[in-house]
């Protein structure tokens, strides 16, 4: 049975990382046939993380081993490895999970966390059996499958059955922004907070020609690594669906800048180099309140290249708009509407504090919405921003975002409070809706971008008990709409 839909789920899990990837047959009732995790960690849990953990872990046990065919560890921190555990005994709860592989970047020693009671999740998956250790990949230093001189891959980190889905290490355990790529064997155990983030994995997914770039926390260190691996005008991320902003979109690490610093023009330069190197169609942000992250400086850098709103949220009263949460960390002012004859002033925003607001950017958080705060309307990297126009329900705090992608290669795209079934609303409550999914063709792509979308209203068919969701079909042909 070939391979038909592919979910990539960036899954909240509050001040973390988690990565979840479904990979169903092409069947009429659609089987799960590969389950993969790209971290699984947090240091500051949402109110949603159980509900979202309990859905990977009711996932995998679906599978006919059930478990993982992969799971990638970009790096050691507890941010991105703390909740694998709680996922493998809510499996075992019901049958021993088989992780058929692990990949992970870093030393294996820095896995080990908390001094008075040590645990080491690699130590774990292996002595319980769930890992063979001859299956605990280290992606060694200074390593990449790209190869500069063709613009091709060689080799991969993981491959589906049927040889469609493949994922690629784009850069891991980076040593310095100019290594020696053939230089795999020097210590990966790095003994500042940069260091040990800057050797995380960066992993790319590759199904039916469309790719989703996975970061972890690399720094600008291993960005500026990876500009000079790659050229801007590669050919290997010209279907980049999704990006996730490196290391939650901090700041100091992305530009490599205190906090009470500028950040210079070489580490800016860097930073908007990766950018174009990706060609990012959409970027989520998975972060929480803690470490001021995500920087909306470091956000507006990373500027979709689909222009128009491929997502609206329908509570909202601006046409087309959905929220964003971001670290206020440039100066930023709003300028009220004309009410009289005279403009009231404009307001600055308040710096220093995670901070809504509605756009249109194609740039998805997943802390979804601050309460009690003031809002406003701002566009990814304009210089000005608007009163907000305010919201006709309550707001979620909270979004997990799913990109699909199917074997023609057609994507779409939804977003959801929680990965709770049934998956068809942002809010709880069953009469909220969320215009959550639409399709991009890629052949019409071009003509998308040219031209201004229109606010749709469509409220999703529920999948029957215990099927998956497909999220591709209900937009088909639904492109004319958006004109």
């Amino acid at each position: 049975m070939a391979t038909g839909n592919v979910y990539v789920t960036v899954v909240d899990v509050g001040q973390g990382q988690c990565t979840f990837v479904e990979i169903y047959d092409d069947a009429s009732t659609p089987k799960l046939i590969h389950a993969l995790l790209f971290d699984c960690g947090t240091d500051k849990r949402s109110d949603e993380v159980y509900t979202n953990l309990d859905y990977i872990a009711a996932k995998a046990l679906t599978l006919d081993t059930p478990g993982f065919d992969c799971i990638f560890f970009s790096h050691s921190d507890k941010d991105h490895i703390s909740l694998t555990r709680y996922v493998l005994d809510k499996i075992w709860e019901t049958t021993q999970p088989v992780v058929k592989e692990v990949v992970y970047g870093g030393a294996w020693e820095k896995y080990t966390k908390d001094t008075r009671n040590p645990f080491n999740i690699l130590d774990y998956i292996v002595d319980n059996g769930l890992c063979a250790s001859t299956s605990v990949f280290s992606i060694y230093s200074n390593s990449t499958n790209y190869d500069k001189t063709t613009d091709s891959y060689t080799g991969n980190l993981w491959i589906s059955t049927d040889a469609s889905v493949v994922v690629r290490k784009i850069a891991g355990n980076v040593l310095s922004d100019d290594p020696d790529w053939d230089e795999d064997d020097l210590d990966v155990a790095g003994k500042t907070a940069e260091a040990l983030n800057r050797v995380s994995l960066i992993a790319g997914l590759y199904y039916a020609g469309v790719s989703y770039v996975i970061c972890g926390d690399a720094t600008n260190v291993t960005m500026a690594a990876v500009d000079g691996l790659f050229s801007t005008g590669t050919a290997v991320f010209n279907k980049n669906f999704m990006t996730t902003l490196p290391h939650h979109g901090s700041r100091a690490t992305g530009f490599a800048v205190p906090s009470s610093k500028k950040a210079s023009d070489g580490a800016i330069k860097i930073v908007d180099d990766f950018a174009a190197i990706m060609k990012s169609n959409t970027l989520s942000v998975s972060a929480y309140a803690k470490h001021s992250h995500p920087s909306l400086q470091l956000m507006n850098r990373f500027i979709p290249t689909i222009t128009t709103p491929i997502i609206r949220d329908a509570r909202l009263v601006q046409a087309n708009a959905h929220y964003i949460t971001a670290n206020i960390d440039i100066s930023l002012y709003v300028d009220p509407p004309i009410t009289s004859k005279k403009r009231p002033p404009s307001w600055k925003v308040p710096t220093g504090n995670d901070s809504s607001f509605e756009s249109n950017t194609n740039t998805f958080s997943t802390r979804y919405y601050v309460s009690g705060r003031t809002t406003f309307s701002y566009n990814l990297p304009e210089l000005s921003a608007d009163d907000s126009l305010g919201q006709t329900a309550a707001i979620n705090l909270f979004a997990c975002w799913r990109y699909c992608t199917a074997a023609n290669g057609n994507r779409s795209f939804g977003g959801f409070a929680n990965l709770a079934t049934p998956l068809t609303s942002f809010t709880a409550a069953p009469t909220a809706s969320l215009v959550t999914e639409r399709e991009i063709n890629s052949e019409s792509e071009a003509e998308i971008n040219s031209e201004k979308a229109k606010p749709v209203s469509v409220r999703l068919k529920l999948p029957a008990a215990g099927m998956p969701v497909s999220i591709q079909p209900i937009f088909r042909n639904r492109l004319k709409s958006f004109k």
